[in-house]
């Protein structure tokens, strides 16, 4: 098998996390970007919303996850059946550049979600911050169907937040699957 995590350059990194993305984990991960980037509160600011964002995308729509164990092979009961299908496995890596942070997030998806997932980011690039903003509110107001999970605002709030385009790269994985990494560039 491919090994697709290389994709994700982990030896220029500031911050390398491989694995399941749950509350916990988020928390800790959240915590050490405002200590590392405490001396620009602006660009720590946008680069922990975009974290947030991105993470929660793996949480909830990543094909890969993980299921939560006590010490005796039993499922850990502080984990609900709901909570621990939204723990997705991803990949998340910040570069600190001289000039900007980027930060990339990579995931499982479905093969056949690829084509919408890339024209939902065609749609966001396209868009002025004025249009972005107009997006968010009329996403923000629109009816929720059962099976979402999120707001569905996440990827244009990264956009937003970064007021750059998002850069989208796909490698298939197998028949089902392919491995979906999304980067964001925050200006110090």
């Amino acid at each position: 098998m491919i090994d697709y995590h290389t994709r994700l350059d982990a030896q220029s990194a500031v911050l390398y996390y491989k694995g399941p993305f749950d509350k916990d984990i988020l928390a800790n991960i959240s915590l050490q970007l405002r200590r590392r980037f405490a001396e620009n509160p602006r660009m720590s600011a946008k680069l922990f919303s975009i974290f947030i964002e991105l993470a929660q995308n793996i949480a909830y729509y990543s094909e890969e996850s993980n299921f939560f164990y006590d010490e005796e092979g039993k499922k850990d009961v502080r984990y609900s059946d709901e909570t621990r299908k939204n723990n997705g496995v991803g990949t998340v890596v910040i570069h600190n550049e001289d000039t900007e942070v980027i930060l990339s997030a990579g995931n499982l998806v479905p093969t056949e979600k690829v084509k919408e997932i890339i024209a939902k980011c065609e749609e966001i690039n396209g868009l002025s911050i004025d249009q972005l903003r107009a997006l968010k509110k009329e996403v923000r107001s629109a009816e929720r169907t059962s099976d979402q999970k999120g707001g569905n605002i996440g990827l244009i709030q990264v956009a937003l937040k970064s007021e750059h385009p998002l850069q989208v790269e796909f490698k298939e994985i197998d028949d089902k699957n392919s491995y979906f990494i999304i980067s964001s560039t925050i200006e110090k």
